[in-house]
């Protein structure tokens, strides 16, 4: 994987591929094919938000978690309790590169002491389902704690690959607002009065140590550029990758467990201790919630679905339009992907013509004007 000129990671190929090595990426690449839960019977299924078996409002029970994580810790501490009972061998997470402040880097954790290296979020491209085959040369059980499309990559293997359906035993994921292009990063740093050209930060943390916490890069003389969390997204053109504009599922209806924040309207007012919403969509997510919390892991408290709406309308949104997006990019003349599972007409229904008509008519524009894969901003759909 290399950077590509757009700010992205990008495949290069060392050789050429055989028939059956190309059939295979194909059939397992999440950007290609996704697959939803709705073509299963559901226990509570919604058709925005997926299997809805448990709603809570969670938190790390230690308070260090808590602090140090991005949004309450939850994701942390169930990992947590993952190690300590021994359901699995180590948790494949990523954490910030030791070659790059800007990189991630994917790592298999076996120390639970050693989670906390990658309970930060990291906004920026990455690839983690680089390391999955190493991952399955072990032989051991272990749980998947990544963003969303990372999810359906995994869940597409599993269906091609016995021993990925055996040895990778759990996954959870949290909402994912996009994957910024390094661009979006850069120019909060010169806003800040950084020239990344002349100085690279020599570590950088978008957020944690609060909720949401300050973005902190940290520069080769030791001097630290601190801005708020807001400064980073809402003062900011946001660049992003094409695949981001037309994804399906951006809160991975598949995963065992979903995660998100509790932002009233999903905007950040300020610090909080962190709370995140949990979803746990399985029966499987189901125990390990109950268990986190029997085992005092997490602490709880109840939630109804409704809530979802309230502090992650953007993400009812782009559940709701994404067949329209993705139809107005194709009629432009991108590839067709292939999406199922995903209840995209019942989403819909919920708008009004006119509603998807304009949605429909703004990807097919942009992607006319090339704002496809390049480091363009971001413009409202509307």
């Amino acid at each position: 994987m290399e950077w590509a000129p757009n700010g992205q990671l990008r495949p290069r190929t060392s050789r050429p591929l055989t028939p059956d090595e190309d059939a295979a990426i194909v059939q397992v690449c999440p950007g290609i094919n996704q697959t939803g839960p709705f073509n299963e019977p559901r226990a509570r299924p919604h058709d925005v938000w997926g299997d809805l078996r448990r709603v809570v409002m969670a938190w790390a029970a230690d308070p260090d978690i808590r602090l140090r994580a991005s949004t309450g810790g939850v994701m942390t501490a169930i990992n947590r309790y993952l190690l300590d009972s021994r359901r699995v061998a180590f948790v494949l997470q990523l954490r910030a590169s030791q070659t790059g402040a800007t990189e991630s880097e994917p790592v298999m954790v076996r120390d639970p002491t050693d989670l906390l290296t990658g309970s930060q979020s990291r906004y920026a491209s990455s690839a983690p389902l680089a390391a999955v085959r190493a991952a399955l040369e072990l032989n051991e059980p272990f749980a998947v704690s990544l963003k969303p499309c990372d999810i359906a990559g995994i869940r597409n293997l599993q269906r091609e690959d016995e021993r990925a359906q055996r040895l990778i035993v759990y996954t959870q994921t949290f909402f994912c607002g996009t994957v910024l292009s390094l661009e979006t990063t850069m120019g909060f740093l010169r806003r800040e009065g950084v020239d990344p050209e002349r100085e690279y930060p020599e570590t950088l943390r978008w957020r944690g140590n609060g909720c949401p916490g300050p973005t902190v890069a940290t520069m080769p003389d030791g001097r630290q550029v601190t801005g708020l969390y807001n400064d980073m997204w809402d003062n900011n053109p946001w660049t992003t990758q094409f695949s981001c504009k037309i994804c399906p599922d951006a809160i991975e209806l598949q995963s065992d467990i979903a995660t998100g924040d509790t932002w009233p309207g999903a905007v950040a007012d300020g610090e909080s201790e962190g709370t995140n919403v949990v979803i746990a969509r399985t029966a499987l997510g189901e125990e390990v919630l109950a268990e986190c919390e029997r085992l005092g892991y997490l602490e709880t408290r109840p939630a109804e679905g409704g809530i979802l709406d309230d502090v992650q309308p953007h993400h009812a949104r782009l559940r709701q339009t994404f067949s329209s997006r993705l139809a107005g990019a194709m009629v432009a003349g991108t590839p067709t992907p292939n999406f199922s599972g995903l209840a995209e007409d019942a989403c819909a229904a919920q708008l009004s013509t006119q509603e998807l008509a304009t949605v429909f008519r703004g990807a097919l524009e942009r992607t006319r004007a090339g704002q496809g894969d390049k480091k363009t901003p971001i413009e409202n759909e509307d």
